[in-house]
């Protein structure tokens, strides 16, 4: 008797599971063509990431990626900056590794091959690029900036890459 209730009940179990309808899930359609670009960029942001044009090598400890001696950045400029500028900042490191071989570094910032500044990091440790970016460089939807860096880390047996600094992130927001 027992195997005749455990029958039934398993063969109610199995036809109840499979008589059940199931809705499928409706497809996600992601049209990325639409992708917008944003003013501020993360090393470790994977919508951001295809903003990191050139220059940077695979995301690191989740939060920040080695740049070759020049790199390059898009940015969607903030809603104005056409008429006021815009101010560009970038958290940046320069390690003790790389300051005890090269020493000071500059880093010239340039648009469209018109140079907007320059700025010289004397001292290893965390870094604040600031510069300020004219109007008339902000005037379409996006815009490209080529950072490069005066010396950095050629290979060795250590490490085969040209090392500069670590970038963290990078910004225009209005002055």
């Amino acid at each position: 008797m027992r195997r005749l209730i455990a029958s039934f009940a398993l063969f109610g179990l199995l036809t109840g599971l499979s008589c059940k309808t199931r809705k499928p899930k409706p497809e996600m359609l992601v049209d990325d063509t639409q992708a917008q670009l944003g003013s501020v960029v993360a090393a470790n942001n994977p919508q951001t990431a295809a903003q990191l044009l050139r220059g940077f090598y695979d995301l690191e400890n989740g939060a920040w990626r080695w740049t070759m001696p020049k790199f390059a950045i898009s940015f969607r400029p903030p809603v104005g900056a056409k008429e006021k500028g815009a101010q560009l900042k970038a958290d940046l490191v320069l390690p003790e590794v790389i300051f005890s071989k090269t020493g000071p570094i500059e880093i010239t910032v340039s648009c469209n091959g018109k140079a907007i500044g320059k700025q010289k990091f004397a001292q290893a440790g965390e870094s604040k690029l600031s510069l300020a970016v004219p109007g008339e460089l902000l005037a379409t939807e996006a815009i490209s900036l080529e950072f490069a860096l005066d010396k950095w880390l050629p290979p060795s047996a250590v490490d085969p890459r040209d090392l500069g600094m670590i970038f963290s992130s990078a910004g225009l927001s209005l002055p």
